[in-house]
């Protein structure tokens, strides 16, 4: 196998820090600290333990020695993002303090995405397009094949609540907060087969892509008025009112469209309200249904008395004190971090006056629709044949973190609120299920290929006939 020294710009189109800071240190009492907070808050408030399948309490007393053993503060938060991803969350993390990242920034112009069960190569600057084609596979990072490096080196610190999210943020974070003078060699498989070895660093010149990259420049907002009058509707995010605003200046061209396409694919959330607020206006139903939720309950004086109810006594206790029923079980499960406080289910007033948008819907979405944009999937969910959804199963984590600082500078967040569908089903932990399913292929991306937007536009022909 021949290897060749190349200075490659690997990982997904983003940027890396230059150096990192392995000098600072926090004292071992807030690392310590740090590691408690972290443990108790989960503790009384984390909505998902049934999904994270361990002994909480064990796990903290077992990263005690742990953070203890870190030798700085780099090395701490690394340690507390593994404690923090046994939780399998996508809305609880740890954050590492920004300050701990020195030095200019540098481009990671090599796109590499979760295919099929293997990492790909989906975008390559200009002038490596011929040696590194699109489609080709990393077989090995550093002499470890490719699938173990990512299971040892970066899926224990990676918080993600579906597994499909697991893995596309495990290659998400393969170069993030890496130090430029760390080398990556790579063993690359062409489509054609040839197998070859790639030494690579990051640097700081910004790549020519061979392809054009999604999204660039990253607006929230885009409309595009495709052939046979489709009006083509981007939301990249909920999280900022001014796309409804966006929206409606649009208002009149898409009273005049035989059909609309809504692509959610890269909208990470936001507000709920605001997808909703846009929602109103593809409907006349007057009341929209949203999720349900619940949120765990501590009452301290029920989770006193429920310590001295033994688990192998419980049925028993239930039997014998009939009109104590209701109290017997509250103490147990409240002792036990199971009870819960059920909100209402969210309903949205639909008060728009305005004209209304009647005509054949598509709605595209991925695997990177997430929270606030999956709200608004459930609440077109009440909205029943209103628009067909095509794509991919989105990110599959919502809810409302509780957000608190980290000694050292960092943060972290907790999800305190489980959603589901009004009638119970889970979508967090699986992703929202498309109506039809269209995942793309290497092939796809080989060939500049969309072939979701190719699916939405074949649905809404033949709606249009």
């Amino acid at each position: 196998m021949k290897h060749l020294l190349f200075i490659l710009l690997l990982a997904v189109a983003g940027r890396a820090t230059a150096q990192i800071d392995t000098v600072s240190n926090i004292s071992d009492a807030d690392k310590l600290y740090g590691l408690s907070l972290f443990w108790k808050e989960a503790s009384y408030n984390f909505a998902y333990f049934d999904k994270a399948k361990i002994n909480w309490d064990s796990t903290y007393q077992a990263f005690i020695p742990k953070v203890l053993a870190t030798k700085n503060t780099w090395d701490y938060y690394r340690v507390m993002k593994r404690f923090c991803a046994l939780l399998k969350d996508g809305h609880t993390n740890v954050y590492t303090p920004g300050t701990l990242m020195k030095g200019g920034q540098l481009y990671l112009p090599l796109v590499l995405t979760w295919l099929d069960g293997k990492v790909i190569v989906t975008n390559v600057p200009r002038q490596d397009s011929v040696a590194i084609p699109v489609g080709t596979e990393v077989i090995k990072l550093n002499e470890v094949p490719m699938i173990a490096y990512l299971e040892k080196e970066i899926i224990p610190g990676v918080s993600a609540s579906a597994t499909h999210q697991l893995w596309n943020d495990a290659v998400s974070e393969l170069f993030n907060n890496v130090d430029s003078n760390k080398l990556f060699h790579f063993t690359l498989k062409t489509p054609a087969g040839k197998t070859f070895v790639y030494t690579t660093h990051l640097r700081s010149t910004r790549a020519a892509w061979a392809y054009p990259l999604p999204n660039r420049p990253w607006l929230r907002f885009r409309f595009e008025k495709l052939p046979q009058d489709i009006a083509y509707l981007q939301f990249n995010t909920f999280g900022d009112d001014s796309v409804v605003y966006d929206f409606k200046q649009r208002l009149p061209e898409l009273y005049t469209a035989k059909a609309v396409i809504i692509d959610l694919r890269n909208n990470g959330g936001g507000n709920s309200g605001i997808g909703v607020a846009i929602l109103k206006y593809f409907t006349d139903k007057k009341n929209i249904t949203g999720s349900t939720w619940r949120t765990r309950e501590n009452i301290s004086a029920f989770r006193a008395w429920g310590k001295f109810i033994k688990d192998e006594e419980l049925e028993k206790q239930l039997k014998e004190n009939p009109f104590n029923k209701a109290w017997i079980q509250k103490s147990y499960d409240i002792s036990r971090g199971n009870y819960w406080y059920s909100g209402d289910t969210s309903s949205f007033y639909n008060e728009v006056t305005d004209k209304k948008i009647t005509v054949p819907l598509v709605v595209l979405i991925g695997n990177n629709t997430a929270s606030a944009a999956e709200d608004f999937l459930i609440a077109l969910d009440d909205l029943k044949g209103r628009a067909t959804v095509v794509g991919e199963r989105t990110y599959g984590s919502t809810g409302q973190p509780l957000m608190f600082d980290l000694p050292g500078g960092g943060s972290a967040r907790i999800c305190t609120k489980r959603d589901t569908y009004p009638d119970g089903r889970e979508f967090v932990g699986y992703g929202v299920k498309p109506d039809i399913e269209v995942k793309r292929t290497v092939e796809d991306y080989a060939r500049k290929r969309d072939p979701q937007m190719e699916k939405a536009l074949e649905v809404l022909r033949a709606a249009m006939k």
